[in-house]
């Protein structure tokens, strides 16, 4: 390899270096790219790229649908409109063994298709569904388990911020990239629910029936879920028929959630104040961190990095399958010491040209990178998941990431479709007219 590409090989150990001890990402990000690019082409060259790199992510028009989407989301969490998501499951479901968990899962995956972020489904059903579980005796350990695997939907299923994070940095469609997740999404909480089932068949005390309801009941019960099924038919539906844009569509959404938060009487002016603050200070800190990783990107193309590593590989002649493998396995590693975004930042410049060299489409890469973040999510020892629920559920940090080891198995099984079956990625993004 040229020195160019081995001072982005030293520039990208540094970064992990940094983050591993505890310097904010998106100054590690920065600080990296521009010694890179100094120790390349010089100080001027570096502040061409850095201002060019930084104004071309702040003033696009596409990179609008992240600020929408966190609006809706902020709208959704701080009125508690999803409360009711999760009584309404349990009604439904609540008699059957393990019936708890399977409505978690099921809230957690609906409640995705409105926030965008998986934390937010920890919140909103986990402190929720905890409590309850707790209740009628529920296994702690399938408990907290289930709320960790249904949360990690959120990246999966539109609109997921990863998604929109990602066709930001490697101008992939974000359209074609949500559509993208919504089949991974369901396969993999069929399977969470699937887990549960086989779990509560080897120990039926783990999840023990809850009391019966009536059909009236169940009925009943989906007045309250309206509000989230309308933001969800009116912002997804739009995409879907191409009705509107994911900007337009995060518009819509972010609009009808306030109308109905202000017909249900849910939003004073210390709520809107608060939305309004999260909101901002959310979209600040994700462009800041994106603005930096666009720096990092640059960077590495300069260098020349990613065709090095793409001669070599073809040198090698190693077989598709085996080399995906292999950086399934990277991302393994990385997953246990890295959070997501970060993981996806900084690698997508140096594995998507060799993804795509193989044959693949940058729109299955993109589900693939967000399946392997929310698995190191549930990982020891940096999964960050695991970290926020276990203070949410006072359980011990080790026993939470035991609680996700049966549902790790679920994500394996379902990477392991993907992978084998790519199909499963693209098939409605291209059946929407989106080039696949």
């Amino acid at each position: 390899m040229s020195t160019t590409a081995w001072i982005a090989v030293g520039c990208v150990a540094l970064f992990f270096a940094l983050s591993l001890l505890g310097v904010k990402v998106a100054y590690a990000l920065l600080g990296v790219s521009i010694i890179g690019l100094v120790m390349m082409n010089g100080m001027q060259s570096a502040v061409s790229v850095v201002g060019t790199a930084l104004f071309s992510m702040i003033s696009g028009y596409d990179y609008a649908v992240l600020p929408m989407f966190i609006l809706m989301a902020s709208i959704i969490t701080c009125t508690g409109m999803g409360t009711d998501l999760y009584a309404a499951c349990r009604t439904w479901l609540g008699h059957l063994h393990g019936g708890l968990c399977i409505a978690s899962i099921i809230a957690c995956a609906i409640f995705a298709a409105v926030t965008a972020f998986p934390w937010a489904s920890i919140m909103a059903v986990g402190a929720i569904a905890l409590p309850e579980m707790q209740r009628y005796h529920y296994s702690k350990h399938m408990a907290v388990g289930s709320i960790a695997a249904g949360s990690e939907l959120g990246d999966l299923i539109p609109p997921s911020s990863m998604f929109i994070i990602y066709g930001m940095i490697s101008g992939t469609s974000i359209g074609a990239l949500l559509m993208a997740g919504v089949v991974p999404g369901i396969i993999m909480a069929a399977l969470y629910c699937i887990v549960i089932v086989i779990w509560c068949k080897k120990d039926p005390n783990a999840g023990p029936r809850g009391p019966k309801t009536s059909a009236k009941e169940k009925l009943l019960a989906l007045k309250d879920v309206w509000p989230i099924l309308a933001v969800i038919f009116f912002a997804m539906g739009g995409i879907i028929i191409g009705f509107c844009t994911p900007t337009e569509a995060g518009a819509v959404g972010a609009m009808l959630a306030f109308l109905i938060a202000l017909f249900q009487r849910k939003l004073s002016l210390k709520i809107f104040k608060e939305i309004l603050l999260s909101t901002a200070g959310l979209t600040g800190l994700i462009y800041m961190i994106i603005s930096c990783a666009m720096v990092m990107k640059q960077m590495i193309a300069v260098s020349g990095l990613p065709y090095a590593l793409s001669n070599v590989v073809t040198s090698l002649h190693m077989p598709a399958l085996l080399l995906i493998l292999l950086i399934l396995f990277i991302y393994v590693l990385l997953g246990m010491f890295v959070e997501t975004t970060s993981m996806v930042l900084l690698t997508v410049g140096i594995f998507l040209p060799l993804i795509q060299a193989c044959g693949y489409s940058a729109i299955w890469y993109g589900v693939i990178l967000v399946r392997m973040g929310d698995i190191g999510g549930l990982t020891p020892p940096m999964g960050m998941t695991c970290f926020f629920l276990k203070g949410l559920a006072k359980f011990p940090l080790p026993e939470t990431f035991k609680a996700c080891y049966p549902f790790l198995a679920a994500d394996v099984i379902g990477l392991a479709m993907l992978v084998l079956f790519p199909q499963i990625c693209e098939w409605l993004p291209r059946m929407l007219g989106y080039v696949v």
